[in-house]
């Protein structure tokens, strides 16, 4: 199944009264499509104001129950913040102890990494099957190991990130193409920094067969 932005909010509702005590307040929520996180808790402070937001992917077709345990995991994260407790990392000893906690006495399961449940989800499968006019800019990379790299880079920072990919020892060639969503959908997605994840030849070569662009 996937959730939608409504039943995320109940769900926060519901275990803020139950977990914590009605204490969190309503932040924004986001329904997202990305493969690269099941569940995200931002938080911003502009101006002395400070604003929380839960994002929760439905990439994967998931069960239900799997959707409330990210919920509840991501409203830990918010919980931490929010008491300005002092952890040793994001999923520290005090997240841990915390998650272990909630999920023997809720009967919950929340974890550092979550079960992504079935198969990619039908709403982006639809979004693929309607791609043949959305297409993005890629950057194909052969590496130093002799493997093959690729990610998907914003439109407005090409000549950065063509600089970026230029000067970095561990690729030895690269290229920006053309693609259409449906290559690319679940390549990694890069915003303000190079970074690569890698991927199988032919893949590199399907990609390779795209327009490639001249920066």
């Amino acid at each position: 199944m996937v959730i939608t932005k409504q039943e995320i909010e109940e769900q926060f509702n519901k275990w803020n009264g139950i977990i914590f005590n009605n204490e969190l307040p309503t932040p924004h929520f986001e329904v997202c499509h990305t493969k690269s996180f099941l569940g995200q808790f931002q938080w911003r402070n502009v101006l002395g104001e400070r604003t929380y937001k839960i994002r929760v992917s439905t990439f994967y077709d998931r069960p239900f129950d799997y959707y409330v345990d990210t919920i509840v995991h991501e409203m830990l994260h918010f919980y931490i913040r929010y008491n300005n407790i002092k952890d040793t990392s994001s999923h520290g000893r005090i997240w841990k102890k915390y998650a272990a906690d909630i999920s023997k006495k809720y009967g919950l399961n929340i974890a550092r990494t979550s079960p992504t449940g079935g198969g990619v989800s039908e709403a982006v499968l639809e979004k693929k099957r309607q791609s043949k006019n959305i297409n993005e800019n890629v950057v194909i990379c052969k590496l130093k190991d002799g493997k093959y790299g690729a990610a998907v880079i914003p439109p407005t920072k090409i000549p950065a990130f063509a600089r970026g990919f230029a000067n970095w020892n561990y690729v030895t060639d690269y290229k920006i193409v053309r693609a259409p969503w449906s290559q690319t959908f679940n390549l990694r997605h890069l915003r303000t920094r190079c970074g690569i994840r890698t991927i199988k030849k032919e893949i590199y070569d399907e990609l390779l067969s795209n327009p490639i662009l001249r920066v």
